[in-house]
């Protein structure tokens, strides 16, 4: 899909292998930065899909260092050096390991509510 002759921006690009991830109704979905080129509108749109997809009691797997991509998220694992540093709830891991916990939070929170 990628490639110097593409006509589609990253976003759509991103867009279409999540469409192509879907496709045939996994029971699994891992993404690895679902979001890295994707607006806001294509974060809503990816969040929006994570949350049906779980919601169908299927599992998912996010890949990210973005804030935004864990919001739908229910428990996060943290990973430094090959080996899971810290592992929990979304928010207890938050808050265990980053200063900025609460902006994070607050920030995926109001995009929920938008």
């Amino acid at each position: 899909m990628e490639g110097a002759n593409s006509q589609l921006s990253g976003g759509q690009q991103q867009r279409i292998g999540l469409a192509r991830a879907l496709y045939g109704d996994p029971v699994l979905l891992v993404l690895d930065e679902p979001n890295s080129a994707l607006d806001t509108e294509g974060t809503d749109a990816l969040n929006a899909a994570v949350r049906e997809f779980k919601a169908a009691e299927r599992a998912v797997i996010i890949m990210t260092h973005r804030p935004m991509a864990i919001s739908e998220c229910d428990h996060l694992a943290v990973v430094e050096l090959g080996r899971i540093a810290n592992f929990g709830s979304r928010d207890e891991v938050l808050n265990a390991m980053v200063q900025n916990a609460g902006a994070i939070q607050k920030q995926y929170r109001k995009a929920g509510e938008a």
